[in-house]
């Protein structure tokens, strides 16, 4: 037999075992009489065997072509439930992993535009603050804060970090005015636990601020930033946040800055996806859709 399989000619076979007819196949496949007895004709011949017994309106399978039909048959169908399978994961929702408090305050509030524009992309957020394995968890688009490069993976730069003091007016009715930061001295601090150890964080701020006066230790701690902001929304004390997740806050007068001064974290947000998946359309789509939104909220630069 050739190195190669016969594939077109094979199923055109498994039509004629099935049917019993070369004229059914024929109409089954969208073909003539004419090119499934040629097809017939070359596989015999490639396998220098006969296949089929011919009669005046009907074929009947030859011992060995009751051989091959059984296994024909099975290989055809694994082919398919295979093709199967890699178009339903194609037709399947966009899955896309982000942080807590990135997804909760910054893209699930900006997600019905993408919606609005392709209203035929479902996307499926999985919210989570762990190392994402992207081809055995079957994520098509992550956003993580790190580094980088990410060796391996299609990378693109969402934006960088910038953490800064907010609060609620009402806190600043309460406690201000703030006209130097060491008038923050007796006004509750809100910490995020688990921000990476080489952020930035309320010691570091009040030391670049020249509050001396401000011990940064005490306060409630949280586990993400999420609920510091809520606390922070709620006038329980400034949180020190990523800009990113208190923008729109900011924007509606929600929350204030205090003081106008921010840090930089040495910590980038960045989109990542296995590089043969990279350009499939709706992956390519949401990752220009996040470059344009991080654009139109100041959050990266234009170049």
């Amino acid at each position: 037999m050739a190195n190669h399989l016969p594939l077109n000619a094979l199923r055109v076979f498994e039509a004629c075992a099935r049917h019993g007819s070369f004229l059914s196949a024929a109409d089954e496949l969208a073909i003539t009489p004419g090119a499934v007895s040629r097809h017939i004709k070359g596989l015999e011949a490639e396998l220098e065997t006969r296949l089929f017994d011919r009669f005046n309106r009907a074929v009947r399978l030859t011992a060995a072509g009751e051989q091959l039909s059984v296994g024909v048959r099975q290989g055809l169908s694994t082919i398919q439930s295979a093709v199967d399978a890699v178009r339903s994961k194609r037709d399947a929702p966009l899955v896309v992993t982000v942080l807590h408090s990135l997804a909760a305050r910054w893209l699930v509030p900006r997600l019905h535009d993408f919606q609005r524009r392709y209203p035929e992309v479902q996307i499926l957020v999985a919210a989570s603050d762990h190392a994402a394995d992207l081809a055995r968890e079957n994520i098509d688009v992550a956003i993580r804060l790190g580094r980088g490069p990410y060796p391996g993976l299609h990378v693109t730069h969402l934006f960088d970090t910038l953490m800064t003091p907010v609060c609620s007016p009402g806190l600043v009715e309460k406690h201000g005015p703030f006209n130097h930061p060491n008038d923050l001295r007796g006004v509750t601090l809100l910490h995020d636990v688990l921000m990476l150890p080489e952020e930035p964080d309320w010691a570091d701020w009040l030391t670049a601020a020249g509050a001396d006066r401000v011990d940064p230790n005490p306060g409630p701690r949280f586990s993400n930033t999420y609920l510091a902001v809520e606390a922070a929304l709620a006038d329980r004390g400034l949180a020190f946040a990523h800009k990113a997740m208190v923008i729109d806050d900011l924007a509606n007068g929600r929350l204030v800055q205090p003081f106008d001064l921010s840090l930089p974290s040495p910590f980038s947000h960045w989109v990542l996806s296995l590089p043969e998946k990279a350009e499939q359309p709706n992956i390519r789509r949401f990752r220009s859709w996040l470059l344009e939104q991080a654009l139109a909220d100041g959050l990266t630069d234009p170049d």
